[in-house]
């Protein structure tokens, strides 16, 4: 509110507020979605599944020569661990293939963007629903990510049965946990800034200039 003087007193009217608490939220969603779509283009036309074709399956070394020399032993040693290394890669590969999580992030970041579209017009528009659209479209942006989040738990169980016996490997679940705290971080900062705006451009009444005024 500030003051304006009308006649011999000063009255409170309320401040028109900066467009910009609309359109700067716009042009964040507006950038999100650009490296959302960037995301999936670029998943569209390097596929996961493709990437083992430029690394071939090294020769297998056959044999352990036992009575052959220390270099040949060597040599040997070399060649099966290249190979061991290699199959090990390949399968985790197959694995996040066969996982279906690639998949999931595609239409969870379609859906993204898509959904994104309405809330950048509402904001863009000014529209009074702006801010409650763009706060139901961070809750569903929240849920879709924890959905994969928990994914990926499953999805490195599996990749985990590759590795030898004995390895030190961290539980699991710590991947879900870490992917969901960033999440919910991130979307809660996002959440902060729309409540912010939202009270910022909050119709504010006029005070009338005295009690007396007030029927």
């Amino acid at each position: 509110m500030q003051p304006r003087l009308v006649g011999n007193e000063h009255i409170l009217v309320p401040e028109v507020p900066s467009p910009w608490w609309h359109w700067g939220p716009a042009i964040a969603m507006i950038l999100m979605a650009m490296l959302g779509a960037a995301g999936l283009l670029i998943s569209a036309l390097f596929p996961m599944d493709g990437f083992m074709k430029h690394y071939p399956e090294p020769e297998h070394p056959g044999a352990f020569p036992e009575n052959g020399t220390s270099e040949e032993q060597d040599q040997w040693n070399n060649s099966d661990y290249r190979y061991e290394e290699w199959n090990q890669t390949n399968n985790i590969f197959e694995t996040i293939n066969n996982s279906g999580l690639y998949e999931t992030q595609m239409w969870v970041g379609g859906l993204t963007v898509i959904t994104a579209l309405p809330v950048i017009t509402l904001l863009l528009m000014r529209h009074k629903w702006a801010f409650r659209a763009a706060t139901a479209w961070i809750i569903f942006k929240s849920i879709l990510e924890s959905f994969i989040a928990l994914n990926v738990q499953y999805m490195m169980d599996d990749i985990f049965s590759h590795f030898p016996e004995g390895t030190p490997l961290p539980p699991t679940w710590i991947y879900s946990l870490s992917g969901i705290f960033q999440i919910i971080c991130c979307n809660l900062a996002m959440l902060g800034v729309v409540v912010v705006c939202s009270m910022k451009t909050a119709e504010d009444e006029v005070v009338p200039p005295s009690g007396f005024h007030i029927s």
